[in-house]
C-alpha cells in the first residue's frame, strides 16, 4: 500500500496544515524590528560577509552591497566580469568586500546560509500551500510543527520565496523574493 495515498497520511497532512495555519502573521517576531526592503531587479543571489553586517546582492545586471546596519546600498558593480560558483555557491566580493569569498543563497535552490542564530532563534521554511511558502520565526527551544511548543512562533513571510538566512553576527536575517530583499534587524 501507497502511504501517500493512505486515509493516515492524508490524516496527517491535515493535521500538520492546521497547525501551521495557527501561528499567526507579524511584521516582526519580538526582539526584532522590520527595517525594510530594497528592490533587486534580476535578484539570483545573496550573502552575508563573515564580519560586517554587509550583504553581496547577485543579480542579472551585476553584483550590489548593502549595509544593513545603515539600511543603504554602498556599492554596485555592473561588470559580468567576475567570479560566482553557482555549484559551490559562492561569489568574489568587490569594493569593500574585494578580496572575500561570499556564501550565498539564491532563488535556484540551496543556501549556505545560516538558518539560526548564537542565540538559539531560527528561520524555519514550510509549504502548506505549496508553490507558495511560509517563513516561520522560531525562537529558541520552539518548533512551529509541535503544538504547546510553538507558541512564540510567528509567520514572517508568505509568498515566493528565492533564499533566506541571518547574517554570520546574528544581528540581521534577509528574506529574499521576486522583488528583491526583505530584513529584520535585532533590537
Amino acid at each position: 500500500m501507497d502511504y501517500f495515498k493512505s486515509e493516515a497520511f492524508e490524516k496527517h497532512r491535515n493535521k500538520i496544515t492546521n497547525i501551521l495555519e495557527k501561528v499567526p502573521s507579524v511584521k516582526s517576531p519580538a526582539g526584532w524590528t522590520y527595517k525594510g526592503s530594497f528592490n533587486v531587479g534580476g535578484l539570483e543571489y545573496f550573502g552575508f560577509d563573515e564580519s560586517s553586517d554587509l550583504c553581496l546582492v547577485v543579480s542579472s545586471n551585476g553584483r550590489g552591497i548593502i549595509d544593513l546596519s545603515k539600511a543603504e546600498k554602498i556599492a554596485r558593480d555592473y561588470s559580468e566580469d567576475f567570479h560566482l560558483d553557482e555549484t559551490l555557491l559562492i561569489c568574489e566580493g568587490f569594493d569593500v568586500l574585494k578580496n572575500k569569498t561570499i556564501k550565498l543563497a539564491g532563488k535556484y535552490g540551496g543556501s549556505l546560509l545560516p538558518i539560526g542564530s548564537k542565540s538559539g532563534d531560527h528561520l524555519r521554511r514550510v509549504s502548506p500551500l505549496f508553490p507558495c511558502e511560509d517563513i516561520i520565526y522560531q525562537p529558541a527551544f520552539e518548533d512551529c510543527f509541535v503544538e504547546g511548543h510553538n507558541e512564540n512562533c510567528v509567520r514572517i513571510y508568505r509568498g515566493f520565496l528565492y533564499g533566506y538566512g541571518f547574517s554570520y553576527s546574528g544581528n540581521y536575517f534577509v528574506i529574499a523574493d521576486d522583488s528583491g530583499i526583505l530584513f529584520w534587524e535585532r533590537d
